[in-house]
């Protein structure tokens, strides 16, 4: 069997930066390697924008498939359309925050995008059980393929604990300086603390990453290389991912994976295990505007204050980046999935 992954038209895979999707894929190809698979990974970058991936999924009209010997799986919208256009079967899994979020126009056309991908799909794959549940609502059950519910994995040799435990004046945020992910919380948590917010990712809004300055004790490093991310992780006390929309965001099994607390919003709940490996803290309450900032501040200096409970929500995170989130029982969940679509090499009825 050979493992046709579809890229995104987007970033490298691996990325050179920021790039979960490109990331994920990258790792989950060595792992199928690992496991004895062969892998193809078709990929073409342009210009690294979000709409190059238009551009990509036209290109497919070129793809060839060996039918019955290789499977196609993709794992975004416009690539999954353009392989249904085409009559292939396709595994897909889906990353979209768009189940959740659907504000303006391009939200709505991304969430459309999603519902076609998924419908023509021979099986989707959900990272979380939310996820699953959210689709099977949504799509009526004639326009629904087969759903499985696996997570990502995490490399727990590459992210893992430093030989000193992290400095608990320092919180690490990771991810896009975008508004979805309402870093504006954290800065604001630490201000008057002795804490600092150090923030990586890319910076495409200059205009928030200038209030985010102003607001409070943040440094914005922008995009790093894996080696320096991994040293940031290690050398800090606490992850904080206030972000209002996540499927499984790869940060958070990154952190797990080298022993470091995590606090996150209501969007993690499912992943974060509350009061073992981290904290689940509220979102926005209008009745109390100032409560979530209250409640993110208090969380932030007590898990500073306490070397025994950052080792032991620490600990419990390690565990589970390397028995829950492991990229070789991804592997294991996939292969049914696999065999069944080389079993039945042709696309569905329609949906």
């Amino acid at each position: 069997m050979q493992v046709v992954l579809v890229g995104t038209g987007v970033e490298p895979i691996p990325p050179t930066g920021y790039g979960g999707v490109e990331r994920s894929l990258a790792e989950y190809a060595e792992a199928l390697r690992r496991a004895g698979h062969a892998v193809r990974i078709v990929q073409t970058i342009r210009r690294r924008r979000p709409i190059d991936e238009y551009w990509f999924a036209w290109e497919l009209g070129a793809l060839t498939v060996r039918p019955g010997e290789e499977v196609l799986h993709a794992s975004t919208p416009v690539v999954a359309n353009r392989l249904a256009q085409r009559h292939l079967p396709y595994v897909y899994t889906t990353h979209s925050r768009h189940w959740f979020l659907a504000r303006g126009l391009t939200d709505r056309w991304g969430a459309f995008l999603e519902r076609r991908a998924v419908a023509r799909s021979f099986t989707t794959v959900a990272l979380t059980p939310r996820l699953a549940e959210t689709i099977t609502r949504r799509l009526p059950e004639r326009s629904r393929p087969p759903l499985t519910v696996i997570p990502l994995g995490v490399d727990s040799e590459r992210f893992r604990p430093g030989p000193t435990p992290g400095d608990p004046t320092i919180a690490l945020g990771v991810g896009a300086v975008i508004p979805a992910k309402r870093w504006e919380v954290a800065a604001a948590a630490l201000r008057g603390t002795r804490i600092r917010l150090r923030l990586v990712g890319p910076t495409p809004d200059p205009a928030l990453a200038r209030r985010l300055r102003e607001s409070g004790p943040v440094d914005l490093l922008g995009e790093v290389p894996d080696e320096r991310l991994v040293g940031e992780y290690q050398a800090a006390g606490m992850l904080l991912h206030p972000s209002g929309v996540e499927l499984l965001p790869g940060v958070v099994l990154q952190a797990f994976a080298c022993g470091l607390p995590v606090l996150g919003g209501p969007a993690l709940a499912g992943l974060v295990h509350d009061g073992v490996d981290g904290r689940l803290l509220p979102g926005p309450d209008p009745a109390q505007p100032h409560r979530e900032v209250d409640e993110w501040r208090a969380a932030a200096v007590a898990l500073a204050e306490s070397a025994a409970t950052r080792r032991a929500w620490g600990q419990a995170g390690r565990l589970r980046a390397q028995t829950e989130f492991t990229w070789s029982s991804v592997v294991e969940r996939h292969r049914p999935i696999y065999e069944q679509l080389l079993r039945a090499p042709t696309l569905p009825r329609k949906r």
